[in-house]
């Protein structure tokens, strides 16, 4: 069997890709072209045999997901390490990849475009646009709308998502928040210093004046990563939570908890959010998992539980 460039059999009846829809449409195409239809869970071998693409190489490939290594066969290769819904995404955004990465013809270039453009996009812009991509391959807009509307936008919706689409609950909050109205986010919170703190340290062949004077601040718990939809805003990284929010209360009891409190991202912007508070458990470490949804649009100054 001889593998099929979905990408380029894509092009051959949509024409060249010049924005965002059209890479979207590029996954209605795998979907229905391969059969899966709207089946969930989307079944991305079933995509993948009817392309022809080669068996992917399950290989450790630290901090990387995922890679297509050979675009003219279809050759891709997967992080051994990470956990199979985990897998499973990464094998859908190499999927969405395989349309910014053309077969090379005889001169070693791209026959559509050079692999420097990416389509028009810049390589930032393209990799976002392949996980958006491979989230609605994996989790299609209609069913997420469609839970949220039945269940709300809560952690209890997400479990469903991610249980019928096979996905991690992350990312399955993640799309949630894409797709839905008000000021809604998913953050992910890390006991750690900043970036700041190390730069204050004293350096080791320095004498300090004074043996009590801490060289690091205490470790906070802090943004790790975050996620607004559309109408959200801007969340800081390395951004602290106080001790008094239900953020933290998840973090120090390792329960989950919810509630209503107000927080303050920037000086000019305070909100009331409702708040639900997963802890876990990694490597030994406790984080916590958070879905931050709106109340109102924006209240008048309050305390922060950030600072």
């Amino acid at each position: 069997m001889t593998y099929r460039n979905p990408g380029l059999l894509f092009l051959q009846s949509h024409g060249e890709v010049e924005s965002e829809e059209d890479v979207f449409e590029y996954v209605e195409f795998l979907r229905q072209e391969s059969g899966v239809g709207n089946y969930l869970p989307v079944d991305i071998n079933q995509i993948l045999k009817y392309f022809d693409f080669p068996i992917p190489k399950i290989r450790k490939l630290p901090n990387i997901q995922g890679l297509l290594i050979d675009q003219n066969n279809g050759i891709i290769i997967i992080n051994a390490e990470d956990i199979p819904s985990r897998q499973k995404f990464s094998l859908a955004h190499e999927l969405v990849e395989v349309l910014f990465n053309l077969p090379y013809n005889d001169n070693k270039r791209s026959t559509i475009w050079t692999p420097r453009t990416m389509g028009g996009f810049k390589e930032s812009k393209k990799e976002n646009i392949c996980n958006k991509a491979a989230a609605n391959l994996l989790m299609p807009r209609n069913y997420v709308v469609e839970q949220t509307t039945n269940l709300g936008l809560c952690f209890d919706c997400a479990r469903e998502i991610s249980k019928c689409c096979e996905i991690s609950l992350s990312a399955a909050l993640v799309q949630m928040v894409r797709f839905s109205e008000g000021i809604n986010s998913v953050i992910l919170w890390k006991m750690k210093n900043k970036p700041t703190d190390f730069q204050k340290k004293i350096p080791e062949n320095q004498m300090a004046f004074f043996t009590d004077i801490k060289t690091i601040a205490d470790k906070k718990l802090r943004v790790e990563w975050a996620f607004s939809n559309e109408t959200g805003v801007f969340i800081p990284k390395d951004k602290s939570v106080n001790e008094e929010s239900h953020i933290y209360t998840a973090w120090k009891t390792k329960n989950f908890t919810l509630g209503s409190e107000f927080i303050q991202f920037s000086k000019n912007a305070s909100f009331l959010f409702f708040t639900e508070n997963l802890p876990f458990t990694t490597n030994g470490e406790t984080q916590v998992l958070s879905l931050l949804r709106s109340k109102n649009k924006q209240s008048e100054y309050h305390q922060s539980i950030i600072s």
